[in-house]
């Protein structure tokens, strides 16, 4: 199960808003609890697929800004635990593009949807141990909470 707060979706369908006509995209950080990827935070990312023609269909994640938000996780305790992208004008299933390019069992797939420049609704995938295809995952988003810290007085 995939489990992301109102908030940080937000973050992620505006990524695709502002991505759109092409897809966005970023990585999910967090931890895995007991099975389930928990997103705490987003790094959204440029899409540099080099065919700008081709950029409403893929995406590609800069192999060196990858590496620099997995260290900048990695000081704040967190490691990336999925990857997010959208799919403008198109449902958010995982293609086989996204088959061709997935490369981590245990990872989230997240995909949402952007009709003519509005997000809809995401859904997110895991790929299979045999790496022939993908299950859907549930996905679980918790509303936003604020807490307030009580001081004491001595």
């Amino acid at each position: 199960m995939l489990k992301l707060t109102d908030d940080v979706h937000e973050k992620i369908k505006g990524h695709g808003a502002a991505s759109y006509p092409y897809e966005g995209c970023g990585l999910l950080l967090g931890r895995v609890e007991n099975g389930d990827n928990i997103v705490t935070d987003i790094r959204p990312m440029a899409n540099v697929w080099p065919v700008e023609a081709e950029k409403p269909i893929r995406f590609l994640i800069d192999p060196k800004a990858w590496q620099q938000a997995e260290l900048e996780a990695m000081l704040q305790d967190l490691d990336v635990i999925g990857v997010f992208h959208s799919h403008p004008d198109d449902v958010p299933v995982a293609s086989p593009r996204d088959l061709a390019w997935a490369s981590w069992p245990g990872y989230s797939y997240l995909i949402t949807q952007v009709l003519r420049g509005s997000p809809t609704f995401s859904r997110s995938w895991q790929l299979k141990q045999d790496r022939s295809g993908f299950d859907e995952e549930e996905i679980a988003v918790i509303p936003y909470v604020v807490t307030s810290v009580q001081s004491s007085e001595h």
